[in-house]
């Protein structure tokens, strides 16, 4: 799809093709990717939750929302501190939070820093998928192609240090998303037990180039 068509498609509020979207927003030279930092964290934590809250709530309840947020979903210091994670802004106003994500060398697939089952391990990119982490949009910025642009330039990133196998544990609201821009579900599901009580269901994806071989005993 020419990117002018696209264009006006994203006006209309129109993203029939995530990827297409992703690409003519990428050719406005509109956005701009910086590094989060440990300040961000604040800013973080409120875009994500206002992102829960705005787009997932057809997927999610809201004792699955209540017990989740900040928890489960939210900023992982560690991705901060080894400079994967990403801000997308317009290129003028940094401070802005139109969407985020990241991606890990780590064993750790999803979750905030105080989410269960942590795996600060690196990960070997000969037989190891890198995993794509903690895509989020806000609410005002939604079904522009953001989202799509973020989880392509994680993936570049993981690219350039040598991972040719991608994997996530998606929302809910993500995976027909995910699905249209190469995911694949694995077949496993997730359900993590929140302070309230609440289990909160996560989709694991994954996504694998040209070239990449898993050991067996990564495999399942």
């Amino acid at each position: 799809m020419p990117h002018s068509i696209t264009y006006h498609a994203l006006k209309e509020g129109i993203v029939p093709d995530p990827q297409a979207a992703a690409k003519a927003q990428e050719a406005t030279h509109d956005f701009i990717f910086r590094p989060a930092t440990p300040a961000d964290i604040p800013a973080l934590a409120d875009m994500i939750e206002r992102s829960l809250r705005g787009l997932s709530t057809k997927d999610y309840t809201p004792a699955e929302l209540d017990g989740s947020i900040g928890f489960l979903f939210g900023p992982d210091s560690l991705l901060i501190s080894d400079s994967t994670y990403f801000i997308l802004h317009p290129v003028a106003s940094p401070s802005t939070i139109c969407a985020c994500g990241g991606w890990s060398f780590r064993r750790t697939l999803y979750g905030a820093d105080t989410a269960p089952g942590r795996k600060p391990e690196a990960r070997d990119p000969n037989n190891e998928r890198a995993s794509i982490r903690a895509i989020f949009t806000h609410p005002d910025w939604a079904r522009k192609g953001l989202g799509t642009m973020v989880m392509r330039y994680c993936e570049e990133r993981a690219r350039e240090k040598g991972f040719l196998g991608l994997e996530m544990g998606s929302t809910l609201t993500g995976v027909s998303l995910y699905e249209r821009c190469g995911y694949e579900k694995s077949g496993k599901m997730d359900e993590v037990l929140c302070p309230n009580g609440a289990k909160i269901r996560v989709v694991h994806m994954t996504k694998d180039l040209a070239g990449f071989q898993m050991f067996d005993s990564q495999a399942n």
